[in-house]
């Protein structure tokens, strides 16, 4: 034996690596991302610890993410640790799936940075401070820059806990950067706690969220060899939580509030509606949670939502079939306006209908 091998060791690199997409079943993969046309979504598919058990310890995964886009930072944690309340045996059980750590987020070009590790947690007593900290900080969702001091404290609080305690490790971390080189773009990238050389990637696949090992996914058997992570970055055109956006949610009130006054003409609330439209379509336009077929879209589907409401009133008919109704009787009365119940009046496949949906946003639709 060379006695310089106790005092030195080759480091390994780590396997991160892009799944391809003709190993996915079921999955579209493969789609890039253009500016102001589209979200994304990072999201845990799966992640995995080979042992669970060292001596008397159970052990069980968890997932730190951090993304960072757009002098923004998002932070979440994955794992079993809000069931601790239940009791903390055989956490190690628990399978975590599909658990979405950042987005959707409007792409508007730039790099989009990943900082993301796979911890083993011990599940007994003497982890308890590190699983109530991540608990606390996983409940700082949202904008994390304003969430700084909060998670700084939560962290600080919890590092003072565990002090001398060194169960908890760090198994895998990957650090990634998209940009021009490294385009953004959907699919299932995998990090593995072992050499490329000593995986088989080609013999890969991944079926229904799980990553299974075989020469087709027919006989493939889990995969549980190296601790791993499945990450997915998803790809969205649209997102239907737009009625509780910052900006945006207060117009339903001011929307609503006209609609309901009773004391109001049908004309007259025309007008009102006229006077607070430029109001609501420049919070649209300078959201920077939305894309532009979004912004547009919203615009159309609630004045031509609110138009139908006014037309109902117009006629007399409570129970008008056009538009907001949609040829239900029993739909809520046109004076009860809420975003939630406004579809989506754009056929992005019609032309004309696409002019409309530009030309709400850009002008008044109340003005005529």
């Amino acid at each position: 034996m060379d006695i310089r091998e106790i005092f030195l060791g080759k480091s390994k690199k780590l396997l991160w690596e892009r799944l391809n997409p003709s190993h996915v079943v079921d999955g579209a993969t493969g789609q890039g991302f253009e500016k102001d046309e589209a979200y994304f979504v990072l999201r845990m598919k799966e992640m995995h610890l080979a042992t669970t058990r060292k001596l008397w310890r159970r052990f069980y995964p968890m997932l730190h993410s951090f993304l960072e886009y757009n002098n923004t930072n998002t932070h979440a944690v994955a794992g079993p640790g809000q069931l601790k309340e239940l009791g903390e045996a055989n956490l190690d059980r628990v399978i975590n799936l599909n658990y979405r750590l950042a987005g959707p987020t409007a792409y508007m070009g730039g790099d989009v940075s990943i900082l993301v590790g796979l911890y083993s947690v011990p599940g007994e007593d003497a982890a308890r401070a590190l699983v109530d900290t991540v608990g606390v900080i996983a409940n700082l969702s949202g904008l994390a820059l304003g969430q700084a001091i909060n998670i700084a404290n939560a962290v600080k609080t919890g590092v003072e806990n565990i002090v001398g305690l060194d169960e908890a490790r760090l198994e895998l971390g990957i650090r990634d950067s998209f940009f021009q080189n490294n385009p953004l773009q959907s699919g299932y990238y995998v990090g593995i706690n072992a050499p490329r050389s000593e995986v088989d990637f080609d013999q890969l696949w991944l079926d229904k969220g799980r990553l299974i090992k075989g020469s087709d996914p027919v006989v493939g058997v889990p995969y549980k060899e190296y601790d791993y992570m499945v990450l997915e970055i998803e790809r969205r055109t649209s997102r239907d939580d737009w009625p509780g956006l910052p900006g945006i949610a207060e117009f339903q009130q001011k929307f609503s509030a006209i609609m309901r006054d009773s004391l109001l003409s049908v004309q007259e609330k025309r007008e009102r509606l006229k006077s607070i439209w430029t109001q609501f379509t420049q919070v649209l336009a300078e959201s920077p949670h939305l894309i532009r077929p979004d912004r547009e879209q919203i615009a159309e589907s609630v004045s031509s939502d609110l138009k139908a409401r006014l037309r109902a009133m117009e006629s007399g008919n409570p129970f008008e079939t056009r538009g907001w109704a949609d040829g239900n009787v029993t739909a809520k009365l046109p004076t009860e306006f809420d975003f939630l119940d406004v579809p989506d009046y754009v056929d992005h496949s019609d032309a004309t209908s696409v002019r409309s949906a530009k030309a709400s946003l850009m002008g008044n639709p109340f003005a005529v």
